[in-house]
């Protein structure tokens, strides 16, 4: 199974490197949309939460918003495909990078100590992630890992894309798990800005309640308690694609101003998470047709199934 799944990755990239960037984001686009139209797996769902979300939207409103979820999941797929091949540096050289001054500035002011950059799952995070990594800067993403072996390796090459020539900083890439933390914290000592994003349900153990678009969301806490004990400024650093397709901006934040004391009281430690809950649903907010709402942020009983009952 995993021999099949190599020979067809690599089939797609050979495609996609024929066709060219514009066709195959396209292709992404018009596959997205299929999808949508067709009602396949995940519509419903987007469909759900979407009105849990903006209850206030009109129907045709949600309706449009659901759309470019799925033409900006497809884009993905196909930015992903290309990210894997010759295309890469081109794909890179289009996303615009602002508040790298912010960032500097930060890591002067902690004594140059990495930052935390915490994004979301807006526009593409990976390729934001891969993008910091091209321009120098040292990076480390904190990633949950997947079950296949195979997809595992390939969003690894999408993110961290070729080996580094000598004396280049590299992409340090932590799955999560029992030594996370420590290989966290080294790497923000060592000057590494730690990558994470905070906009997906947690498992109990790893997680806090805050309010997220009105509604209680388990929200992973590790990272801001790891930036307080290694003094380690927090900063915003967000994603979005261009209206026309072709482009993204990451935009980086001026650090946010947390309450200390996160490490020892889950109180202050649930305000700081809340805190950065709001700067993501902000960012959402912005452009609702960006975000992955594919996942399953809120624990609300059938609403699949309520969606399917009903269309709006």
């Amino acid at each position: 199974m995993n021999r099949l799944l190599v020979a067809l990755l690599a089939a797609v990239i050979r495609v996609a490197e024929r066709v060219g960037i514009e066709r195959t984001l396209r292709g992404g686009r018009i596959f997205g949309r299929l999808w949508n139209a067709l009602r396949l797996p995940r519509t419903a769902r987007v469909r759900a939460q979407l009105r849990l979300a903006f209850p206030e939207a009109t129907v045709a409103r949600r309706k449009q918003w659901q759309r470019e979820v799925f033409e900006g999941l497809g884009q993905g797929l196909a930015e992903a495909v290309l990210m894997s091949g010759r295309h890469r540096s081109e794909l890179l050289s289009r996303m615009d990078v602002e508040g790298l001054d912010e960032l500097a500035a930060a890591v002067e002011r902690s004594g140059g100590r990495g930052a935390v950059l915490v994004g979301a799952h807006l526009g593409n995070w990976e390729l934001a992630a891969a993008r910091l990594a091209s321009l120098g800067l040292p990076v480390a993403a904190i990633y949950r890992g997947q079950r296949n072996a195979v997809l595992e390796q390939a969003i690894v090459t999408v993110r961290g894309g070729r080996e580094p020539e000598a004396g280049e900083p590299s992409m340090q890439q932590i799955p999560m798990g029992r030594r996370a933390g420590i290989q966290f914290e080294r790497a923000l000592e060592a000057g590494r800005h730690a990558l994470v994003v905070l906009d997906q349900r947690a498992h109990r153990d790893e997680g806090l309640e805050v309010s997220f678009f009105g509604h209680p969301a388990r929200t992973r806490f590790g990272p801001l308690k790891l930036a307080e004990r290694a003094g380690a400024p927090v900063l915003m650093a967000l994603p979005r694609r261009h209206p026309d397709g072709r482009g993204h901006t990451l935009t980086i934040h001026p650090p946010l101003q947390l309450e200390s004391g996160a490490t020892d009281d889950e109180e202050v430690l649930r305000r700081n998470l809340q805190r950065v809950t709001a700067e993501i649903e902000k960012g959402i907010r912005q452009t609702p047709g960006q975000w992955i709402w594919t996942h399953r942020r809120w624990r609300v009983p059938a609403t699949d199934e309520a969606a399917r009952r009903d269309p709006a």
